[in-house]
């Protein structure tokens, strides 16, 4: 009997210590033993100035660098041409630029800071990336800001935001950027702003500091409340590699990270450190399967009041493509 209840108390206790593993080994099910992402410094110093809450964008295989002072492009992110399209949006810690059906589109224009601003409803458009059309100078485009902008079902859709008075849980749809419609208010999220959205298939998930679900952009339902049990995780530029999700330049409890969060179903995230400075307000885009960021910030701490600004490239791929990360 003594035999039998040791045998079992054995057994409970190798169950248990497996537990905490079985996160940790979710990734090397999937690529073998070596779950390191592969990161590879392309330049120390790009050309456009060390900055944040920029975009960069994969266009026809070409990465383009959307800065607040003007636009770069390149093959390669090593070699970088300097385009005559200026910014045109102005200020892009408020606003963002979106890539719909072949073009770019300059979604408002927005002057100033957030204690004095001032708001135009101009849309922009550009298709040859050396020149901006005006498309509307008055359009219906919701009056707000701090939100992202997406593509689904060949719409352009907006959530949440804010204005001088409120912020907002509703979701807009335009199928030209232009003439916009108000789909829904109230959404089950409640009032917020930057929120991130990406699609993986047809699915949309919907990231804060939690993660939401919809198969419409107008039905939502929650998926997990935290990212990271007992961390506040936001600032954060999300991409989708490899039908993973990653999110990168995390701001955790008010501090500033380089550790990526990845995840294969938007529920449990691991962590994987990366070799370039801790920074948030980065700016990414995918392309031939590989990560690539630049920008960011990092500071505003006690120990550290001043910040830094970033403008080295880097690529990152997962273990799986690892001979070709520095193309």
């Amino acid at each position: 009997m003594k035999q039998t209840m040791l045998m079992m108390l054995l057994i409970a206790l190798f169950s248990c210590a497996d537990q905490p593993s079985q996160k940790a080994s979710a990734l090397s099910q999937q690529y073998g033993n070596d779950t390191t992402c592969v990161w590879t410094k392309l330049l120390d110093s790009a050309a456009w100035k060390k900055s944040y809450n920029f975009q960069m964008f994969n266009i026809h295989d070409t990465l383009w660098v959307f800065h607040p002072d003007g636009t770069w492009f390149s093959s390669d992110g090593i070699s970088w041409t300097r385009s005559p399209l200026p910014n045109a949006i102005c200020n892009l810690a408020f606003l963002d630029y979106v890539l719909f059906k072949d073009a770019v589109y300059g979604l408002g224009h927005f002057e100033g800071n957030i204690e004095q601003f001032t708001f135009r409803p101009v849309i922009y458009k550009t298709t040859d990336f050396r020149h901006w059309d005006t498309l509307s100078t008055s359009s219906n485009l919701p009056n707000r800001f701090f939100h992202h902008p997406f593509v689904f079902d060949n719409k352009v859709w907006i959530i949440g935001g804010e204005d001088s008075h409120t912020q907002y849980a509703d979701v807009w749809s335009s199928e030209d950027a232009v003439h916009w419609t108000r789909k829904k208010d109230h959404l089950p999220f409640g009032k917020r702003i930057h929120s991130q959205i990406v699609a993986r298939h047809d699915t949309l998930f919907l990231l804060n500091n939690d993660v939401w679900v919809s198969t419409n952009a107008l039905d939502w339902k929650k998926l997990t409340g935290e990212i990271m049990p007992g961390e506040d995780v936001f600032g954060y530029a999300p991409e989708m590699m490899n039908n993973k999700f990653w999110l990168l330049g995390c701001n955790r409890n008010g501090r500033f990270s380089s550790q990526v969060l990845v995840s294969e179903d938007g529920i449990h995230w691991l962590g994987h450190d990366a070799p370039w400075s801790p920074r948030g307000g980065i700016a990414s885009t995918l392309r031939n399967g590989k990560i690539y960021i630049t920008g960011g910030k990092y500071g505003g701490l006690p120990n550290e009041p001043e910040f830094k600004y970033s403008n080295d490239v880097w690529v990152m791929s997962p273990p799986a493509i690892r001979s070709n990360a520095s193309q």
